[in-house]
């Protein structure tokens, strides 16, 4: 429990220090807008469940093998979900990449 609030702090950190930043409030936007539009695009053609949609956009976003249980069935729900993941992966991987390097940041700036 220690080292998962330990985390959660430097992941804070990073969130904190990235806050400022013009191209970061940009992307965090950006994600946030497609997983809005996945939600509701799993929600009403795919006609999931409103927390199996987000579920499905927020966890497909993230690179991990995890597997959902959930994968579109209609040709236009695959179709979108392909644009979906090639545009989404990106921005995600984006923001990763930014608090990744301020979490680094602040750690030297503490040493």
């Amino acid at each position: 429990m220690v080292s998962f609030i330990m985390t959660l702090k430097r992941l804070l950190s990073g969130i904190w220090r990235n806050i400022k930043e013009p191209i970061f409030l940009s992307l965090l936007t950006t994600l946030i807008l497609i997983v809005c539009s996945g939600t509701m695009f799993y929600s009403k053609v795919e006609e999931w469940a409103l927390l199996d949609a987000i579920y499905f956009a927020v966890v497909s976003l993230i690179p991990t093998s995890l597997d959902t249980g959930l994968s579109p069935q209609t040709s236009f729900g695959k179709i979108f979900t392909m644009i979906y993941l090639i545009v989404g992966v990106g921005v995600m991987m984006m923001l990763l990449v930014m608090i990744g390097k301020a979490i680094i940041k602040v750690s030297s700036d503490r040493r």
